[in-house]
């Protein structure tokens, strides 16, 4: 009998344990891509939809939309990357759905706009040139100290540092979502035998 209930109890913690690990890396998460104001169209600009196919092969699902969001009002997302305008979308879109009651995305604005809000979210990153503002509440990087040297305005989401930063922290984002549970540690009671 006691051999049984041991059988069991390592049942199921093994379930538990293989449950936590399955809950862990879910469905892939949702990289909302918002690049900057349309306005550039008519120039040399490619904004944070470069990055598309690179966040896709890292294992998110991929929405890519400009900063008016006319297509994709209402996506979910786990992680919200805004261009120039984009950026102060991103910034404004975390706030109405953590206002809304949904779990805070990870935000990351290269060059956000002036007049952008404080970061809503418990994270949020700021990659930014020289005279473009700083971010309350987020981690500011200069890009040009962090290599993006001289690159302006309109190119730096296309700037190779810019994007190996932007991956970098949607790869640690991943890993932690995608981490096991640890296993149970208290111990599990076995009956005495009478």
């Amino acid at each position: 009998m006691g051999q049984r209930l041991i059988r069991i109890a390592a049942a199921v913690l093994a379930f538990c344990a293989g449950a936590g690990a399955a809950g862990a890396q879910g469905p892939k998460p949702t990289a909302l891509l918002l690049d900057g104001l349309f306005i550039y169209v008519q120039q040399n600009y490619i904004g944070v939809s470069v990055l598309a196919a690179n966040v896709e092969r890292l294992g998110y699902r991929v929405v890519v939309d400009n900063h008016l969001m006319s297509r994709t009002a209402g996506v979910e997302p786990d992680v919200i990357i805004g261009h120039s305008m984009g950026g102060s979308t991103a910034l404004r879109y975390a706030a109405e759905r953590i206002a809304a009651g949904k779990p805070a995305p990870l935000v990351i604005t290269i060059d956000a706009a002036f007049g952008s809000g404080a970061c809503p979210a418990t994270r949020c990153i700021n990659i930014h040139t020289p005279g473009f503002p700083q971010i309350i509440g987020a981690e500011n990087i200069d890009a040009w100290q962090s290599g993006a040297f001289m690159v302006n305005h309109a190119m730096l989401a296309t700037n190779e540092t810019v994007q190996r930063m932007v991956m970098d922290r949607l790869a640690e984002l991943l890993a932690a979502r995608q981490a096991p549970t640890p296993p149970l540690t208290a111990p599990v009671p076995v009956p005495r035998p009478r």
